[in-house]
C-alpha cells in the first residue's frame, strides 16, 4: 500500500500497463521525476528495465491490478453512500470487492410529477428481456399478474423469495409454468435484486428497515449483469427449491 500512496507511482504503472514506452510517458512526466520513480519501484519488484525499456514484473502487474479493483470498488461504494444516504448497504462479504463491477450504475430516483418513476423504469426495462432471476424479500401489488404474463411467454424466471412473499403468491398456479423456478430462503436479504440478459436492478432498505420505493440502481453493462447473476447464485444455493 505504501507503493500506492504516490499518485506519481501510480500514474507510471498505469501507463506501463497500457505499455507506453519510456519516451511517451516522459512526455507527461519529468525525466527526473520519472527515473526517480522507476528506481522506486525497481527496488520494490514491481518493474524491470531491460534494454533500455521498463516493463511490469508479474508482480507489479497482479498488484496493479488488484489496487485498481479496490479503488473502483471504494468508489462504486462511495457512490451508494451519496445516493442512499439512510439505507443499509449490504452486500455478501465475497461481493465486497466486486462492488467496481457495478460502476456504471445510475440512481433512477422518483420526481414531483412522476413519483413512481423508478419501478416505471423497471417494469419497461423487463420487457426487453428474455429470462429473468431475482431475489424479492418484497412484492409490488402488481408484480404476480406481470411476472404470470412474462411466465406465459416461456422466458425462463428463476426468483428466491422469503417466506412472507412466497406465502403471497403461493394463492397462483405456480406449478402450471415450467420455466418458472421459486426458491425459498430462510434469511431476509438486505437488497432485492433483479438481474435479466440485458440489466441489473437493486434496491435497498432504510436502516429503519422499510424498503425505499423512490429510488433504484440500474446497470446495464455486461460486467453488472455477470455481479448480478452471481449474487443472484450466492442467496439460490443458500435456499431450497420450491417450485
Amino acid at each position: 500500500m505504501k507503493i500506492f500512496s504516490s499518485e506519481r507511482r501510480i500514474e507510471v504503472l498505469d501507463a506501463l500497463l497500457q505499455q507506453e514506452t519510456k519516451d511517451t510517458i516522459k512526455q507527461h512526466i519529468p525525466s527526473s521525476t520519472y527515473a526517480f520513480t522507476v528506481n522506486y519501484l525497481k527496488k520494490a519488484g514491481f518493474v524491470r528495465e531491460v534494454d533500455g525499456e521498463v516493463s511490469l514484473t508479474d508482480r507489479g502487474h497482479a498488484s496493479l491490478i488488484i489496487f485498481q479493483r479496490f479503488k473502483e470498488s471504494i468508489e462504486t461504494l462511495r457512490m451508494l453512500y451519496e445516493a442512499f444516504p439512510d439505507h443499509v448497504i449490504a452486500f455478501p462479504d465475497e461481493f465486497a470487492l466486486r462492488l467496481c463491477e457495478v460502476r456504471d450504475a445510475q440512481v433512477i430516483t422518483s420526481e414531483p410529477f412522476d413519483i413512481l418513476k423508478p419501478h416505471r423504469v423497471f417494469t419497461d426495462y423487463l420487457k426487453n428481456t428474455r429470462e429473468i432471476y431475482g431475489v424479492s424479500p418484497l412484492l409490488f401489488p402488481d408484480y404476480p399478474e406481470f411476472f404470470k404474463g412474462l411466465a406465459e411467454s416461456g422466458d425462463p424466471i428463476s426468483l428466491v423469495v422469503t417466506q412472507e412473499v412466497y406465502d403471497l403468491i403461493s394463492a397462483y398456479p405456480l406449478e402450471n409454468y415450467g420455466n418458472l423456478e421459486v426458491y425459498l430462503t430462510l434469511e431476509t436479504p438486505r437488497i432485492a435484486a433483479t438481474v435479466t440478459d440485458t440489466f441489473l436492478s437493486i434496491g435497498f432498505f432504510y436502516k429503519s428497515g422499510s424498503y425505499d420505493f423512490t429510488r433504484d440502481l440500474i446497470a446495464t453493462s455486461p460486467e453488472a449483469i455477470n455481479f448480478g447473476m452471481d449474487l443472484i447464485r450466492h442467496y439460490r444455493t443458500r435456499s431450497r427449491r420450491i417450485v
